[in-house]
């Protein structure tokens, strides 16, 4: 087991259980990871717990944050308490008073939560999104179709001169 305190920058760590309170890792790998106060740039897990923490990259088969914030999560499960995702994927996802950019699971739960991009085979609670899969894939289509339009009306223009 690793123990972290301070506010000190490691580059990196290997253990099987990891507790970090304040401080920044740039690299953890492990079976648990706890963080509180603190970050890592990239954290590679079976199980990973952030308290009032955040972290840039989060690969684990469960990720849970509170009042934390991650710019990508791949996870099988995700959960999230009053927090902040950038991108998460996953095949089970619950959101409770948290903003997110992009969300892609099998199923998600989410309270009190707002996304941009909510992507989800099952979509459970009060959620606040921007686009859902019908908007995203309408999106899609539109801005496809307006790409092509401008890359044959750029070749037409291109084979006159």
């Amino acid at each position: 087991m690793a123990e972290s305190s301070g506010s000190t920058k490691q580059e990196e760590i290997k253990a099987d259980v990891i507790n970090l309170s304040g401080g920044v890792i740039d690299t953890v790998e492990a079976d648990l990871v706890h963080i509180s106060q603190g970050g890592a740039n990239r954290i590679a897990a079976s199980d990973v717990r952030i308290n009032t923490g955040g972290a840039a990259m989060i690969y684990a088969e469960h990720a849970a944050l509170h009042q934390g914030a991650a710019l990508a999560i791949r996870a099988e499960t995700v959960a999230v308490e009053e927090g902040n995702i950038g991108v998460a994927v996953g095949d089970h996802m619950n959101v409770v008073n948290s903003r997110a950019g992009v969300l892609y699971a099998n199923q998600a739960e989410l309270s009190n939560s707002s996304s941009v991009i909510l992507l989800a085979r099952d979509v459970h609670g009060n959620v606040e999104t921007v686009l859902d899969t019908r908007g995203a894939m309408l999106a899609g289509l539109i801005s496809g179709i307006a790409v092509g339009l401008v890359l044959f009306v750029g070749r037409l223009l291109t084979r006159r001169r």
